[in-house]
């Protein structure tokens, strides 16, 4: 079900899919903000891909398809900095944004339901060797990357690390179907593999 609610926005230079894990490093104010509010609250938030702009400094120009993502862990870094794993939870569309004092972002946001987990078929199993693939030339253990597979997580994931533009990365975000999405994956594949590129960032 299609839910509405004001969510605090993180933008970030990196796409981060649903179904997907990563580990940040925080230090501008807003964002240890966002971070005790959300951990405080239990509240989730939004990740948003970077279009024009930096992370740091003067509001970025965002892409309005995003990731609503929850605080799994933190820890304080020997640095001083504070790391968080975050999970990837859902899609999310961001409409009207608001800037407070301090630079931290908000949105008007439509969270999307979860993928159903439909099981990987025989159509995807050079998607799925792919897959493998990469996790040894990236030096991940392949369990990681094939862990409890689904067609819409295997999209997600093989997303994450196949060499295509930014631009196309951010456009799966705003496909609504797992069909639609693994069309345009299997679309990517060809044409790398037509330009003779390797499969791996």
């Amino acid at each position: 079900m299609l839910r509405q609610e004001e969510i605090a926005l993180f933008p970030l230079q990196i796409i981060l899919y649903p179904t997907i894990g990563s580990r940040m490093q925080i230090f501008e104010q807003r964002y240890l903000r966002l971070v005790k509010e959300s951990m405080a609250a239990a509240k989730p938030f939004g990740i948003l891909p970077i279009v024009e702009g930096k992370e740091v400094g003067a509001t970025p120009e965002i892409f309005p398809w995003g990731t609503l993502v929850t605080i799994r862990d933190f820890e304080q870094q020997p640095n001083g900095l504070l790391s968080i794993t975050v999970q990837g939870e859902e899609r999310l569309h961001i409409g009207a944004t608001r800037v407070e004092d301090d630079g931290l972002m908000f949105g008007e946001a439509e969270i999307f339901p979860a993928d159903e987990d439909e099981p990987i078929g025989f159509a995807e199993d050079d998607l799925v060797d792919m897959l493998e693939s990469l996790a040894k030339h990236m030096g991940v253990d392949k369990s990681v990357f094939l862990a409890d597979l689904t067609k819409a997580s295997l999209v997600w994931r093989l997303a994450g690390v196949l060499p295509v533009d930014p631009e196309k990365k951010r456009s799966l975000l705003a496909m609504a179907t797992v069909d639609e999405r693994l069309l345009e994956i299997k679309k990517w594949v060809i044409e790398l593999r037509m330009r003779g590129a390797k499969p791996g960032p």
